[in-house]
């Protein structure tokens, strides 16, 4: 899972004492940076980097970079389908989506990513890199589906 952290995690025990803070910043701030750990979103967003979180737009547009929590983490996962009224996102390099989110659950959406200072993310052919992504999803779906289906 593409986990955010900060620099400190022993400084944030508990992602519900910082969520709300996280939140005010993004709220009064209108952007935050986070540093990423964690494969699920490789190669898009290499661990190691640092993420540019905003608030998350009116309309949610698929193939965005949503950051939620789960559990205990942050997360950093694709939008790849809406089965109103949820969303369902999954990391670029896993083969599964995750658990169904409503929007309301969406602390943001990832901006920009960094590394060494130098924007890595997003590249000049992001718009054609995300539908590669959803399609990637959705075929997944249906050979899911198709071996149900067969057993």
């Amino acid at each position: 899972m593409a986990d955010l952290n900060p620099a400190d995690d022993a400084a944030l025990p508990n992602l519900h004492q910082w969520l709300p803070l996280l939140g005010e910043s993004l709220a009064r701030q209108g952007r935050f940076r986070w540093l990423l750990r964690g494969a699920s979103m490789t190669p898009t967003l290499p661990p190691g980097c640092e993420i540019e979180i905003v608030p998350p737009p009116e309309r949610i547009p698929l193939g965005a970079l949503l950051v939620f929590a789960a559990g205990d983490t942050l997360v950093v996962h694709r939008l790849v389908h809406r089965a109103s009224p949820f969303l369902v996102t999954q990391g670029d390099h896993r083969r599964e989506p995750d658990r169904w989110l409503r929007p309301s659950q969406v602390l943001g959406v990832v901006a920009a990513a960094y590394r060494d200072g130098e924007r890595i993310w997003p590249r000049a052919w992001e718009t054609a890199t995300r539908w590669r992504w959803i399609g990637r999803a959705d075929g997944l779906w249906l050979l899911r589906r198709l071996k149900k289906a067969m057993t």
